[in-house]
């Protein structure tokens, strides 16, 4: 992270901009976004969400650690839901995994391009998430989750080390 100013709206941001990367190594999906909060399944059918889907959430997040300054950095908590149902030839389950198995490769030590904003993706792990809701929607439902932090002030630009010399008095100036 660097000093430039943390993006004023990252944490509305990226689920859309996580969303938009996953959507480049998994083009196949029917549908691919961000969304704000955790998934609803009984709200699924309403939503009309076309399978295979990937949705892209923020789970929260809590203060990390605080480095002089004072700069504290935080923990996000973030999340991609899986969603598919069975297809001619792959069952539901099968596609799901091989979805998360995807996104097991994507995403160890991503920034999603905001290298000043985040630090890399990481306490990454993949759980199938089964309910009598989802089995009556005959839907596999997975979750991928993962941390990443960030610095919401950023950090000052370190100051440049100018070298001196002292030679038994006052510094002087080396010629070249």
């Amino acid at each position: 992270m660097s000093a430039t100013e943390t993006r004023p709206d990252l944490l509305a941001a990226l689920p859309g901009i996580v969303a938009q990367a996953i959507r480049a190594v998994l083009p196949a999906l029917r549908e691919c976004r961000g969304m704000a909060g955790r998934l609803d399944v009984a709200a699924l059918k309403a939503k009309g969400i076309a399978a295979p889907a990937v949705l892209v959430t923020r789970l929260g997040c809590q203060q990390d650690q605080t480095y002089a300054g004072p700069h504290p950095t935080f923990r996000l908590r973030m999340a991609t839901f899986i969603l598919c149902k069975d297809e001619l030839g792959l069952d539901r389950d099968t596609a799901a995994a091989n979805i998360a198995q995807v996104l097991l490769k994507l995403l160890p030590g991503q920034d999603w391009g905001l290298p000043d904003d985040l630090m890399g993706a990481e306490r990454i792990s993949e759980e199938p998430l089964v309910s009598a809701a989802s089995d009556k929607l005959a839907l596999a439902l997975s979750a991928v989750t993962w941390e990443q932090v960030v610095a919401v002030s950023p950090f000052p630009a370190p100051a440049p080390i100018v070298p001196e010399l002292y030679v038994g008095g006052p510094p002087f100036e080396v010629s070249p």
